[in-house]
């Protein structure tokens, strides 16, 4: 049924249910709305209103009881009708959808009868079963018809693709030799490297030679200092036991020095004065002589010890 006659039934079912209702009750009913519910049912009322309008058209609207429950009960009707006419222009829609791809569909299988020179009718609903699912397989893969215009268009795409794999492929000669020069200059820094390594190494031995060389040359070092100490000790015992001053320096033991010459020199001259003396005849005379000799040279000799020490 169309949606018109849907309306058309629905209102008479309408009147049938307002005409059997009692005026008291519902006008009692209706008297006992509130300013806000009465202005919610005329909104209402306006909208059912212009409803039945758009349904009849031209046509004269039956009368109806305008109260709360006949005019509830027709805006229920007028919702679910608008809602049965949106979704029967869904279905219409989809409908048409439908028509306009089978009869694409119908008109493709026409052309490729047409091409293989095959009549729709002669075929067995095997074959046009086959055919269909050719005609799918065709959709998927994008097959097109061999005309001069498709081939240009294919070898215009392949001469296309063509130029893109060789520009891919030139891209990456540039990246292989990129990688080459790259590779080739890594392997010069790595023999670099491993020069200086193996340079670092020998510099390592020599050092640890070295090292070695300088351990036995401080022990030697040490051994000798240890036995200078010694011998040091030793000295100062020998100075200590002689009373030697620890102040001595080169000057003093100079001065000195010049000083043991000068009194050697005197003792020297002393002895030959002695050896060439003659005693006097009178020997209590020549004792006293002799005394004082002594005597000077006793003096010469405590100079010398003092000197020497």
């Amino acid at each position: 049924d169309s949606p018109h006659e849907y309306n058309i039934l629905l209102l008479d079912t309408l009147q049938s249910v307002v005409y059997s209702k009692v005026n008291y009750s519902v006008r009692s009913c209706f008297g006992r709305l509130s300013f806000t519910a009465v202005q919610d049912m005329d909104l209402k009322h306006r909208e059912v209103a212009q409803w039945l309008q758009e349904v009849y058209g031209k046509e004269q609207v039956p009368p109806y009881e305008k109260t709360e429950c006949t005019i509830n009960i027709l805006y229920q009707l007028m919702t679910a009708s608008k809602c049965s006419e949106k979704n029967a222009k869904v279905l219409a829609s989809d409908y048409a959808l439908k028509a306009s791809e089978y009869s694409a569909e119908g008109r493709q299988l026409r052309e490729w009868l047409e091409h293989v020179k095959i009549k729709e009718n002669i075929l067995s609903p095997e074959g046009q079963k086959g055919l269909k699912a050719l005609y799918s397989t065709t959709q998927v893969l994008d097959v097109q018809i061999p005309t001069s215009t498709n081939i240009i268009l294919a070898m215009n795409q392949l001469e296309m693709d063509y130029m893109q794999v060789m520009n891919e492929r030139e891209h990456e000669k540039r990246q292989t030799a990129c990688l080459l020069e790259t590779n080739r200059d890594f392997s010069r820094k790595l023999k670099e490297i491993q020069g200086i390594f193996q340079q670092a190494e020998a510099t390592w031995a020599q050092q640890q030679e070295e090292h070695a060389k300088d351990v036995v040359q401080e022990t030697f070092i040490k051994e000798k200092c240890k036995n200078y100490s010694t011998d040091i000790n030793q000295y100062e015992a020998k100075l200590n036991q002689v009373a030697m001053s620890k102040n001595i320096k080169h000057s003093t033991l100079v001065k000195q020095s010049l000083e043991l010459q000068s009194l050697e020199k005197q003792v020297n001259n002393l002895e030959s004065k002695l050896n060439n003396y003659t005693l006097p005849p009178d020997i209590m005379l020549a004792e006293v002589k002799v005394q004082e000799a002594r005597q000077e040279l006793a003096n010469l000799m405590d100079k010398l010890t003092r000197s020497c020490k």
